[in-house]
């Protein structure tokens, strides 16, 4: 039996699952009151404040939030209940609420953590790696405009293009007080941590502003200087690069050998599928959700570097570029409730190559997964086949498979719904047991839970003579006529 203070956080996980934040706020303050050192609590209040924040919106009401959460996230740095991890996540994601302020507040932020002699070297060479590509950025939407570009004079198979100043002093101004500030901040970088690749790349682009810059000034010597510069930054960053990718297929070498060590199953793990799948229920737990709730967005430093444009590169178009229309009423994966809704004729199923027969709406097509989906009247079915060996499998082989296929399907169905809210579960029951043809076929009832709805399905998994089948109907269950209709219907040959 859940305790009281679970009861409460549940409840608090479907307000913010209906965007009810007000109500779930008053509900975990409430706790926090009675329980101060509630970390799930602390972390979900968190999350709904985070929540409330309306992209892009200036106005005093979503500023006084941002900074309500700041100093929310600032507070649960002291607390020692959250990890080191946690706290590095929250130490990029406050550089982030400063950044839904205004652009000068995070850089005002990102420079005060640069300079911070307590952060590791790394850390703030990271950060003025940032600083460095946002000055980069602010230098290259100047030079960059199509009013500042000169001649362009090509040689063999190269082109360089000759700069101009801008028709505006200021703009000139600015972007040289950028370039100057930029190669500041990438040599603060380079002399933390010579090794960072991201930031010998930035140093390349920002000599390439410089030199522009001595274009525009009618300085051919300082333009080449610049340029030869920029192209020794580049040659540093490529190897920096290339030993950085050494080390990542070494690492990813000694992973896939201890993935591979860890593929094989044990004698006790066989003897745990084997055993019949009777019931099953799970749902988010307290530490699940908080995780997911109190960190609503990516908070690394990567998303606040400015992009480098890459060129784009002209290519004809070929055969294998242009997409095969789906076929004509063809029911796909992707389709929206708006298709599943519509109501179509049925027609007996029964592919060539298959050993099954079934009546199936008339949009019936191929899926994703090596079968076949289609939908009518609010129902989904879809059947997922796989060849069966030719080695002949004792009866308790045959229902470790079946088993197998009924948990590879809780895997999926239930992780895709877990991951679609907060305050979700997902329950799945054997109805019962069938032979057909002398093969085994088991059926199951599962219900997907939310704090709004319930939503039921059937389950299907059959060896027949020759495949394996994975068969669910979504969106009504076994009494249904809709379902009853389907059921009637399938054979296996």
């Amino acid at each position: 039996m859940k305790s009281s203070a679970e009861q409460e956080m549940r409840a608090a996980l479907c307000d913010m699952d209906k965007r009810d934040y007000a109500s779930a706020q008053k509900r975990l303050e409430r706790l926090l009151q009675s329980d101060p050192k509630n970390i799930y609590a602390e972390k979900l209040l968190l999350g709904s404040l985070a929540e409330q924040i309306k992209p892009g919106d200036k106005s005093p009401g979503n500023i006084a939030l941002i900074r309500k959460a700041i100093e929310g996230y600032q507070q649960a740095m002291n607390n020692p209940q959250f990890t080191s991890e946690e706290k590095r996540r929250i130490d990029r994601f406050l550089v982030a609420l400063y950044g839904k302020i205004s652009k000068e507040e995070q850089r005002n932020e990102l420079q005060r953590r640069a300079a911070d002699s307590n952060r590791t070297a790394k850390d703030r060479s990271d950060l003025y790696t940032v600083l460095a590509s946002q000055s980069w950025n602010c230098s290259f939407t100047i030079t960059d405009m199509p009013a500042n570009k000169g001649a362009t004079v090509s040689a063999g198979n190269r082109a360089t293009v000759f700069y101009k100043k801008p028709r505006e002093q200021k703009d000139f101004d600015s972007a040289q007080a950028c370039v100057k500030r930029g190669l500041g901040e990438i040599e603060n970088a380079i002399r933390l941590d010579p090794d960072n690749e991201s930031a010998w790349a930035y140093k390349t682009n920002l000599l390439l502003e410089a030199s522009k810059l001595a274009d525009m000034e009618g300085n051919p010597a300082q333009r080449t200087s610049y340029q030869k510069q920029s192209a020794e930054a580049l040659q540093l960053a490529r190897e920096l690069g290339a030993k950085r990718q050494a080390e990542r297929e070494k690492e990813w070498a000694r992973q896939d050998e201890e993935r591979k060590k860890n593929d094989s199953f044990t004698p006790k793990q066989v003897a745990e599928y084997s055993k019949d799948l009777v019931e099953y229920r799970r749902e988010n737990s307290l530490d699940e959700a908080a995780k997911r709730a109190f960190m609503p967005i990516d908070s690394e430093l990567t998303t606040l570097v400015a992009p480098v444009p890459v060129p784009e590169e002209k290519t004809e178009p070929t055969s294998t570029s242009v997409s095969k229309p789906s076929q004509e009423g063809c029911f796909r994966e992707a389709d929206k409730s708006a298709q599943v809704q519509e109501k179509r004729d049925w027609k007996t199923f029964a592919p060539a190559e298959q050993d099954i027969i079934v009546d199936l709406p008339d949009n019936v097509c191929r899926s994703s997964g090596g079968g076949y989906i289609a939908a009518s009247d609010g129902v989904t079915y879809k059947i997922i086949v796989m060849p069966r060996p030719l080695i002949a499998l004792e009866p308790p082989g045959l229902n470790g498979v079946l088993n197998t296929l009924a948990r590879t399907f809780i895997g999926i169905r239930g992780g895709e719904w877990l991951a679609d809210g907060l305050g979700n579960s997902f329950e799945l029951k054997l109805l019962r047991k069938e032979d057909v043809n002398g093969q085994p076929l088991k059926v199951y009832a599962y219900t997907l839970v939310s704090c709004s709805q319930r939503k039921e399905g059937v389950l299907m998994v059959h060896a027949s003579k020759a495949h394996y089948y994975t068969i669910e109907i979504s969106g009504a269950g076994e009494s249904d006529p809709r379902v009853q209709r389907f059921i009637g219907s399938l054979k296996f040959k």
